[in-house]
């Protein structure tokens, strides 16, 4: 050959080869390391269960998956992927020369071999965890080029478990673990018949028409079935007879999964919080493969969950047709029942809303719930159970006439009034206790404390620190603010009233016990939780006293009958004045409950029938009562400093009244009162005094209110005083005997009025009121029998009580 053909030869040879190392290079210059296989986790589903460990709740997944040791695989299974998929798995490089070959040929003349791409179970592997499903030559040269990388860096029993764990095979099921569950619902993988290994080894051909659970699969799927067990028997690896008994054996699947979901809204809350532990990557939560144990009492769910039930069915003619209700253990924040509405599936009806979380995402106005706030920033600020404010009918800005306070407009404006807030009941009844106050959840006292003790800021500042997380704005929240005029969530508010129930520890709420990752690690416990004291110990436990008097019907005459769980019990309600929510919030030392109903569209509620008392407050109670059983009786004890003293206060459910001090020589009578030490009051009695001169010029005992206070009420409460002294303001009840304000007119010159000598001073005592044991006024009268003096009636469902508001 001429030196110039050698030379033109091999200068094309050349030039072939730098043309080949380049397009190789293009494939090969960007391909991922064989290692990422390993290194990159399969996605696998996170398993929420209940407080036990053995209840799942649900899965939260992106891929169904569970995965399994290559040792965890029988050997049927691993012999049907061979046989049918690649019958040279164990010796060759990664790739199928001859179908690559196929494959080249087939891309490159756009026409189909009818063979397939005969793709080995490395580059089916590498075809889903790698390089991913695109139709080019390009992807299949990649594809071969990392199979065989693949094969030199793992052994072929890796290889399989990859492969196994791997390989989508319909019905949402990843993996052949998940598929064994779906299909056959087997976990076991060792109990497959040798025709279910067959047939879920021939389902990742194509999931959707050979999927064996629908019907019009069926024939296709036993085909499939029928082809895998052949190419067994090809090899070797079944018998002719096992062949045949395998195809005769019918196709059994179970019934197609429904995703089922206990307790949803609880769910999502620990999906909330398991996102927040895992530092915010929400997608850890669906391919992380976690055990998450929960804080959920089954037990206490599913009682939770027909109490809400039932009550809201038989408050439908109340126009009730939503509720909530959060059941917190208030030592260590585990939330064990959780109820974000009452039907979860119902998303068809607008008063439901089902799927809306009313418990934990919905913003709702607390009523007279919210009180707790203001008398307990009262407590820190120097005021008693025993501070008496004035219950007179008041317009807080000032403006309105005490004599006309005028009547709102259609649209509910009233132009001669500022802010004149009312009682539920329309009643005013003077110098009362906080105690009282909050006994009969009285709205006007409510503000009176908040304006001249709590203060608004103070009063947001509490919230705040027992746990409140909205926003409130005090300069245009207002004296509202202790009426529950501003939104709030339930699951706040019951951690909230935690607080007292823990006589001042703040603990924040956990819906999770502990995270476990795929290998067992515990990587988050709920342990060495925070215990933050928010309220001094003695605070706490005097409003605590106080709000058991709401669930004794013979210390509270209005909601004690609705709402005893017969052990000691706190609880307060709240109602919002357009009847929109109702709320009762209650705690044992062991449980704290809160319950809210309404409707999710605002709809109100009955105006004329129902109460917070009637409603969420007999659902607390029942659902308390259960939710108990096996729990053993406590009641709080008492810090070492709080002490008990004896003031003048009315004593009994209809008592209350008074002026709050140490008893004088007129004194008509006292009870005994709970103080942190050094709150006690240090001055005698000077509200009870010489009347002004009866008509035969001589003098009884009566009361002449000394409240202090802002001096721009004083008209609203003399103008109480004067309707009492005409014989306003009774209500069944009380009979006043009051010296005006402002003093006695000036007696005769010619005499000076006085006792008679030996004159007792007569006092009236409310029906149902007696003096404590071993007190003895001689002067003291009390009235006959009265239907106000019988003993409490224990309501049917449909009688209605006081309305809280």
């Amino acid at each position: 050959m001429p030196l110039f053909a050698l030379a033109l030869l091999a200068t094309t040879a050349a030039l072939a080869l730098a043309g080949a190392y380049t397009v190789i290079a293009g494939f090969v210059g960007d391909l991922p390391a064989p290692q990422d296989l390993a290194r990159d986790p399969l996605a696998q589903s996170t398993k929420v269960y209940d407080r036990t460990g053995k209840e799942i709740l649900y899965q939260f997944e992106v891929e169904r998956r569970d995965v399994v040791k290559f040792d965890q695989i029988p050997q049927t299974l691993v012999d049907a992927a061979v046989a049918s998929e690649d019958k040279s798995f164990w010796t060759n490089p990664g790739i199928d020369i001859r179908g690559i070959g196929r494959a080249l040929i087939a891309d490159l003349t756009r026409a189909d071999s009818g063979q397939g791409g005969a793709s080995t179970i490395t580059q089916q592997l590498v075809k889903q965890r790698i390089v991913g499903g695109e139709t080019s030559l390009a992807r299949k040269v990649r594809e071969a080029i990392l199979a065989v990388e693949v094969t030199q860096t793992y052994s072929k029993k890796e290889i399989l478990e990859l492969y196994f764990n791997q390989i989508f095979y319909g019905n949402q099921a990843y993996g052949i673990k998940a598929a064994a569950q779906t299909y056959f619902g087997k976990d076991d993988l060792s109990t497959l018949t040798l025709a279910e290994a067959a047939l879920l080894t021939g389902l990742p051909q194509s999931p959707s028409i050979l999927d064996p659970t629908q019907t019009q699969n069926l024939v296709r799927a036993k085909v499939r079935r029928t082809y895998v067990l052949e190419e067994m028997e090809a090899i070797g690896v079944i018998t002719a007879a096992q062949l045949a008994a395998a195809k005769a054996e019918p196709i059994k699947t179970v019934p197609p999964r429904i995703t089922k979901i206990t307790a949803p809204h609880f769910v999502f809350q620990v999906r909330n919080q398991l996102t927040a532990i895992l530092g915010g990557d929400e997608s850890a939560v669906t391919r992380g493969g976690f055990k998450v144990t929960t804080t959920l009492d089954l037990t206490k769910q599913l009682i939770a969950e027909h109490q809400v039930r039932t009550w809201v069915d038989n408050l439908h003619d109340r126009n009730v047709w939503n509720a909530a209700l959060v059941s917190v253990d208030p030592t260590n924040g585990e939330v064990v029942a959780y109820v974000g509405s009452v039907d979860y599936s119902n998303r068809d009806d607008p008063r439901v809303q089902g799927q809306f979380d009313v418990a934990g995402i919905g913003l709702r106005q607390p009523g007279s719930s919210f009180k707790m706030f203001n008398y307990l920033t009262a407590l820190k600020k120097g005021a008693t159970a025993a501070t008496v404010v004035i219950d007179a009918r008041t317009d807080f800005t000032g403006k309105a006439d005490p004599t006309d306070f005028g009547e709102p407009d259609r649209d509910g404006r009233n132009a001669k009034c500022g802010y004149c807030p009312e009682n539920a009941d329309l009643q005013y009844h003077g110098p009362v206790t906080m105690r009282q106050a909050i006994r009969e959840s009285r709205n006007i006292p409510a503000v009176r404390f908040i304006a001249q003790y709590s203060g608004i800021e103070d009063t947001i500042r509490t919230a705040h620190d027992l746990g409140i997380t909205t926003d409130i704005d005090a300069a245009n929240v207002g004296l509202s603010l202790t009426l529950g005029s501003q939104e709030v969530k339930l699951l706040d508010m019951t951690s909230a009233y935690g607080v007292l129930d823990t006589l001042g520890l703040r603990v924040q709420p956990s819906f999770i016990l502990k995270v476990e990752d795929v290998r067992g690690r515990v990587i988050w416990e709920h342990k060495d939780y925070e215990q933050r004291r928010v309220i001094e110990a003695g605070t706490a436990w005097i409003l605590t006293d106080i709000l058991k008097d709401t669930t004794q019907p013979s210390r509270n005459l209005i909601f004690g009958q609705w709402t005893n769980i017969g052990r000691p019990a706190a609880l307060k309600t709240g109602t919002t004045d357009n009847l929109k929510d109702v709320y009762a919030i209650g705690f044992v030392p062991q449980l704290v409950t809160g319950v809210w109903m309404g409707n999710s569209n605002g709809d109100p509620m009955s105006s004329r029938d129902f109460s917070s008392a009637m409603g969420p407050g007999q659902l607390w109670r029942d659902y308390m009562r259960d939710a108990l059983q096996g729990t053993p009786v406590k009641d709080w004890d008492r810090p070492a400093n709080v002490v008990g003293v004896a003031v003048v206060t009315a004593p009994g459910a209809a008592g209350g009244y008074g002026s709050g001090l140490l008893p004088s020589s007129l004194t008509p009578f006292t009870s005994n009162e709970w103080f942190v030490r050094g709150t006690e009051p240090r001055r005698a009695d000077d509200w009870y005094t010489q009347s002004c001169p009866l008509p035969d010029n001589t003098r009884t005992v009566a009361m002449q209110l000394r409240e202090g206070g802002q001096t721009g009420w004083q008209r609203y409460t003399d103008q109480w005083v004067t309707e009492a002294i005409a014989g306003k303001h009774t209500y069944g009840r009380y009979t006043w005997n009051l010296v005006p304000t402002l003093g006695c007119p000036s007696p005769s010159p010619s005499r000076s009025p006085s006792l008679r000598p030996g004159q007792t001073p007569v006092v009236t005592l409310p029906p149902g009121v007696t003096l404590p044991p071993g007190m003895v006024f001689p002067g003291v009268q009390t009235p006959g029998p009265s239907a106000s003096a019988r003993p409490p009636v224990t309501p049917s469902p449909g009688a209605a009580p006081f309305t809280d508001r």
